[in-house]
Order: structure tokens, then sequence, then C-alpha cells
């Protein structure tokens, strides 16, 4: 569908063809759909995503609003495991008549399942992607992937909204629970992870399937008692087929060089966790790291002038928020290097080892950042030759 979606846009002058290739190399870059993509960077507005995914599928698309004050008992008609392995939210039911939001409404064979285990005759419509993922943490307590932590501006002000009408509603107790948590979808970043992240339990087996499948994990487990170099992680970057193998390569070596190493990923004004080690195991919770660009910080800094950073991170702020997500002990002196492509930052490295002179780490994190950035433009020139 990316590229018929491209197509239509450009035909509709709504999307350049250098606009659409920007896109498409973003998404090898940042993960998720075309569509969230566009949105992201501001070429086109939701309103016309769904507009032009309705002509493509000719299926009706779910309207902001049909996602939000979605009762009980219709909830309760999908189970969280169902929810989660179908992408699918039910929004309404008529009689025998189940409207359902799916990721794929297309998808006939998750229509049957649903419609055999429910009992209801499936009316199925297209949500989009970025409207799914937060309306199935809000109802079921699925957690979003890292891709997915900052809503783009319209969703969150739209959910902050939907938060402050709730909160009228609900007793002083409530009020006060809700402003101790924050807004829903609100930009949080000085939230400390818990020890050990909570999962939704009804989700439990899904979230721990998920954890399995997380390549950061095993690969840093299988080549722990090999040394790890530049040239090793060279051969690994040549053989990558997605985005992840790229961020788990990088985090391989770093885990296995310094002390304590993250990789971040910057879009959409947002710097999110992506991969981290500390002493050669991910920092658990790290993942649902946020930090917005407007925010000062030494992260800001790295991006705004594209130029590797390198001193003490100051404990105040939004600082500490970074410091507190990375685990005690808080770092002495810190090196961020970022990664630019397209024009801007797209990713951050950042290492801190109270054992090592990090001065003499720059040029072997900078070479780290070259060989990754090749990666990423190997990607992009294969999902450019598919599409030819």
């Amino acid at each position: 569908m990316a590229e018929k979606l491209g197509e239509l846009l450009i035909k509709k002058n709504l999307l350049t063809q250098a606009q659409l290739e920007e896109a498409l190399q973003a998404q090898v870059i940042f993960g998720g759909k075309l569509g969230t993509v566009l949105i992201e960077m501001g070429l086109i507005t939701e309103d016309i995503l769904a507009e032009i995914l309705e002509q493509l599928i000719n299926i009706p698309c779910a309207k902001p609003g049909q996602l939000q004050n979605i009762p009980d008992n219709v909830i309760k008609i999908i189970s969280p495991e169902q929810a989660e392995k179908h992408k699918v939210m039910p929004v309404s039911v008529i009689g025998k008549k189940l409207t359902l939001a799916m990721a794929d409404p297309r998808n006939l064979q998750s229509i049957d399942e649903i419609s055999f285990r429910t009992g209801y005759i499936v009316m199925p419509i297209l949500a989009l992607e970025v409207r799914l993922v937060f309306a199935l943490e809000s109802y079921y307590g699925i957690k979003r992937t890292m891709r997915y932590i900052a809503p783009p501006k319209q969703v969150r002000e739209e959910l902050n909204q939907l938060h402050v009408l709730e909160t009228a509603d609900s007793t002083v107790e409530a009020r006060d629970t809700d402003e101790e948590l924050g807004a829903l979808g609100s930009e949080q970043i000085y939230e400390k992870p818990a020890t050990e992240p909570a999962q939704p339990v009804a989700a439990a087996e899904v979230v721990e399937d998920e954890i399995e499948e997380l390549d950061d994990d095993d690969l840093i487990e299988e080549l722990e008692d090999e040394e790890i170099t530049l040239a090793t992680t060279a051969q690994t970057l040549i053989g990558i087929t997605d985005r992840n193998d790229v961020a788990d390569a990088v985090i391989a070596y770093l885990g296995a060089n310094y002390t304590r190493a993250a990789l971040f990923m910057v879009v959409a004004g947002q710097v999110t966790g992506w991969r981290s080690a500390k002493g050669g195991q991910p920092i658990p919770g790290f993942e649902q790291f946020q930090l917005p660009l407007s925010e000062p910080s030494v992260l800001k800094t790295a991006v705004e002038s594209n130029s590797f950073f390198l001193g003490p991170v100051p404990q105040s702020g939004a600082n500490l928020a970074l410091t507190t997500f990375l685990g005690k002990p808080a770092p002495q002196s810190a090196l961020l290097m970022p990664m630019s492509m397209l024009g801007r930052v797209v990713g951050l490295i950042y290492v801190d080892d109270p054992k090592a002179d990090l001065s003499e780490a720059v040029v072997d994190v900078q070479q780290l950042s070259s060989k990754a950035l090749m990666a990423f433009e190997i990607l992009i020139l294969h999902n450019k030759i598919l599409r030819v």
C-alpha cells in the first residue's frame, strides 16, 4: 500500500516526488507506516490521510471521536489478547453487528476469527495506526512500542482534551491521582522507570513472546564471550535486513566496550530511547524514555549543534530525567554523538565509562556512527530496488 498511497498523494498534488522519497527513506530509519511518517513530517494532515486511504481500500476510516469514550460493554467484547493479536478496537454494537476499527480491515482471516469468537457480525472500518496504538493502550493497557511513545501534536492535544473532560466528571480523589500521574498522552519526561516494567496481566503472554524476540538481548548474550570490534561490527552491519538489526549491532558493540551506552532515535521533535546496555545488559524500561527537544538538555545540545558533546551531565531539569532512566551511578562525564541523515539528526549515540578517557573514544564512536549510517543507506537502497 505504501507505493499506492504515495502515488495517489502525488496524483492529487498533495505530495511531491521528492517529499515521497524523503518520507520513504525516513520510514526505513524510524519504522512505522508511511502514512504515520508523513503526518510526523508535517507533509499531510490526518484528515487527508484518512480520505486517501478510504479511496484506496474503499472502506470507511474511523473518525477520531469514534476511538474515544467507548462503553465498557463494547470493550469487553474483544479480549486484550485478541485486540493485540489482530490490532483491532471495538467501536460500537448495534444488535448483532459489531463495528470494529482495524489496522488492516481487509484481513478476512482476522474478521472471521473475531466473528466466530464473539458471535457478532463484524463491520470493519480502518483505524489509522497513530490512533490505534494509543487506543489499545488506553482501553486495554497494551503498552506502546518505543516507536509510538510520543503521539503527533494533533492526537496529543485531543487526548489531553479528553482527559480534562473525564477529570471534570471524576471525584476529587480521582482528580488528585490523575494530576500526579500526568495527563494521558502528555509529554512525561521526568517519570522514573520501574525496576521491573509493569505488564498488562491479560496481555502477559503476548508481551513475553515479544521480549523473547528482542534481538538485542540475544545478540549481547551470544557474543559476550567474543571480542566485539569495529571490524566484526562492520561484518554484522553488512548482513542487516531491517532497522532493528542496525540498532542491535550498534548496541552490541557499545555494550561490549563501554560501561554504559544507549542509542536514541530523534523523530518528530522528540528524543526516544531505542536500545541500551549497562554492564552488557539492556536497561529495564529504557525504551519508554522520551524527551521533547523543546527542553534544554545535553541531548538537545548535541542535536541542534549536530556535533558531539563531551563533558559532565548536569543533574537537574531534563538532564536528570536522562540520568534517571540510565540508572545509578550518575555519569561523571558522557559522550554524545549525533547521527545525521536526510539533512537532519536522526539518532544519538550515548556512552559513559568511569574507567575510560572518553576523549579517546570520540573517533571510535564517530566511526561506529558512520558505519551505522551506511547500513541505513543500504536499507534505503534495498527498499528502493524493491519499489522500482
